[in-house]
């Protein structure tokens, strides 16, 4: 079985967060919205699906934003281009992770491979692929 998710969302890195700190750092409290988004696009589009069992497979490609600043000609010659800066590729996953447990699958820690694609967009979002994989029989 595979599910594809897309989220409307501009990506965000995970943040550190202290037990008192995600109450009063805005930088927390932004991160705990974001995340809170996620998992209302995914209940969204998973309304009838059972929470995926055993090792799984997921691909994320992150459609970052251009910065504004740069010119129109730089701008339309980034779209679809990698994104090298931060925030870095496995702070996205972590968000995206956290976001999907008990919504996607179980835990986390089913999750047996990862492909994460930082690309320019000019639309940001997430395209998440899960898939399930077969049980490798080992002699």
């Amino acid at each position: 079985m595979a599910i594809k998710l897309t989220i409307s969302v501009e990506p965000m890195g995970a943040v550190r967060m202290t037990g008192r700190g995600k109450f009063v750092k805005p930088n927390a409290q932004r991160y705990l919205y974001y995340k809170s988004v996620l998992q209302w696009h995914a209940k969204q589009q998973l309304k009838e699906k059972k929470l995926l069992g055993g090792p799984i497979a997921v691909e994320i490609w992150f459609i970052m934003p251009i910065p504004k600043s740069w010119s129109k000609k730089k701008q339309a010659a980034v779209v679809g281009e990698y994104h090298i800066k931060k925030p870095d590729a496995d702070n996205l996953v972590k968000g995206v992770f956290d976001s999907l447990n008990k919504i996607a699958w179980h835990d986390d820690n089913q999750v047996a491979k990862v492909t994460a694609i930082k690309l320019y967009g000019e639309v940001p979002g997430i395209e998440i692929m899960i898939k399930e994989l077969a049980v490798c029989q080992t002699s």
